[in-house]
């Protein structure tokens, strides 16, 4: 469940799983004691909250400041010596799972130990970290240590053992021993750490055994460890060796005796170097970093007569690209409109409109695409870095207008940078997507239809209603008609810059189909456009 407070730090679901089965019975352990001090209610209801909700909900320091409070409530005298030290307990079971600070458990649990040296851990919640913190704190008390335990662990440490190998530990628990052990528990300091860690020993036949795993032995050193048995109730039965008296086993390059193993077992086998010694798993070589090479299975050093592939550097080919361009405009076929905002009107025979349409009354392109004009273009590239083209192209543009007077440049010019979004892209077949940028000379013509109402006045209609027919001639000397549709361009350019994505497909060695959308803006005369492109291009 997420953390709603507290540490960050969240004990193993697998464990609260475990746990909330078994602290409530934890909990009301005393709390029906008929002659109880004046604060052991307090303590027991503090208690059955922390653990039982803040603890299970891994609110941890909110556990840890009620747990703390209690305590603190019952100062030297008010609660009994048992419900005071199960609060200790449960303080530091909080701070070893749930808070990590095994050194404040350690505390805890040491002043559960001196009010009262029989309280126990709850096994549910006795993993290798409480029991250690627990079995500290009980060797710096000398609570519940029992007589000549060491004898009933029969260990044989193993001298020495190669470096990378795993260490077989194997311990014998005496019979009479045997049927109370719940958890054999092995705690080692490897070579060059500071840190004990913990190890949960497997029962094996009448012992336990574990193997000390390799990631602890990859240096030359010594290896310390003790081990302890424990029952039911976390309590010690048993143990060899001592945290400041550990057994040993010395981890060296070459061993003279025979390697370690457990009764019965063949020796452990040398592991297999680190994953970061290990050349890095690769199916082929863009796989693999720069200088190495895939063999079998490895990225490996390239073997210093090989170089690293030739690839085609030079690409020509040949693009088609359709225009889209988004605009808009108002009173559009005006004569002020068509000299300001390149707009070019021509009537259904082709000519330029001249005359003068109603200011407010349709004459508009709302904003929105147009299919504009097309082009054909040969393209050159030069690949100048791995993954890095500088190029051109050039070619001729179709879809102009040029009736009515109008000038359209046929002409496409464009100076283009592609970068691929992949290392080496050209030493492999394949898709290799990139992105581009581009400017250059080019016109883009987009024409739409445009309904244009005579203005009455200035065409000498009898009337302002649509069917007065229009009588006076314009600056052309022809009589417009009162309602006409007009073919509206939008004269866009003619420089241009862009920027744009898209892939290149390679099929075969110096073969390339390649597919593009680009944005561009238009100057001086700005109009947005997208323009798809796809081409084929050749490598040498």
């Amino acid at each position: 469940m997420p953390v709603r407070n507290g540490s960050a730090l969240c004990a193993p679901r697998a464990l609260l799983a475990i746990a909330a089965g078994s602290v409530s019975g934890w909990l009301v352990a005393g709390a029906a004691a008929a002659q109880a001090p004046p604060r052991d209610a307090q303590a027991e209801a503090a208690l059955k909250e922390a653990m039982g909700v803040d603890y299970l909900e891994t609110r941890f320091d909110v556990a840890e400041r009620k747990l703390r409070a209690a305590i603190d409530a019952c100062g030297a005298s008010d609660c009994s010596p048992a419900v005071k030290a199960r609060l200790f307990v449960a303080l530091g079971s909080v701070l070893a799972l749930g808070r990590r600070e095994l050194g404040g458990a350690r505390d805890a649990f040491a002043d559960a130990l001196r009010i009262d040296p029989s309280a126990k851990l709850n096994p549910d919640l006795a993993t290798p970290e409480v029991s250690t913190a627990f079995e500290e704190a009980r060797a710096a008390t000398g609570a519940g240590a029992p007589a000549a335990a060491g004898a009933q662990l029969r260990i044989a440490p193993p001298p020495e053992q190669r470096v990378r190998t795993p260490v077989p530990i194997y311990v014998e628990v005496a019979d009479e021993l045997l049927p109370s052990v719940k958890q054999v528990t092995l705690w080692y300091l490897a070579p060059g750490e500071r840190e004990v860690r913990p190890l949960v020993m497997k029962r094996l036949r009448q012992g336990f055994g574990i193997n000390v795993p390799c990631s602890a032995l990859g240096r030359e050193g010594t290896l310390r460890y003790h081990v302890a048995a424990v029952d039911e109730d976390g309590a010690i039965l048993a143990s060899a060796g001592a945290r400041d008296a550990p057994l040993s086993t010395e981890i060296k390059a070459r061993i003279a005796s025979a390697p370690p193993h457990w009764p019965g077992h063949a020796p452990p086998a040398e592991c297999a170097a680190p994953e970061q010694e290990r050349p890095r798993q690769c199916i082929d070589d863009r796989q693999c970093s720069r200088g190495l090479a895939c063999v079998r299975g490895a990225c490996v050093a390239r073997p210093a007569e090989e170089t690293a592939p030739e690839v085609e550097r030079n690409w020509v080919g040949l693009t088609f690209s359709p225009d889209v361009a988004l605009f808009s405009g108002r009173d559009v076929c005006s004569l002020a409109s068509q000299e300001r905002d390149n707009f070019v009107c021509l009537r259904g025979d082709g000519t330029r409109y001249d005359g003068t349409p109603t200011p407010g009354v349709a004459n508009d392109v709302n904003l929105g695409f147009a299919l504009a004009t097309s082009r054909v273009a040969l393209a050159y590239d030069r690949l100048v870095l791995d993954n890095l083209t500088l190029g051109g192209r050039v070619g001729f543009a179709a879809g102009g207008t040029t009736d009515g007077g109008a000038s359209f440049l046929p002409l496409h010019l464009e100076a283009r940078a592609q970068y691929f979004l992949m290392a080496r892209p050209f030493e492999q077949l394949g898709a290799r997507p990139f992105v581009l940028a581009a400017a250059g000379v080019a016109q883009v013509d987009a024409e739409v239809d445009v309904e244009v109402l005579e203005d009455a006045a200035a065409c000498g209609a009898a009337d302002v209603t649509i069917a007065s027919p229009c009588t006076r001639p314009g600056q052309s000397g022809r009589v417009e008609e009162r309602v006409q549709t007009l073919a509206a361009t939008r004269q866009a350019g003619q420089g241009f810059a862009s920027l744009g994505v898209g892939v290149a497909y390679a099929p075969l060695e110096a073969v390339s189909l390649n597919l593009a959308l680009r944005a561009s803006l238009t100057f001086p005369a700005v109009t947005t456009v997208l323009s798809p492109e796809v081409g084929l291009s050749l490598g040498f």
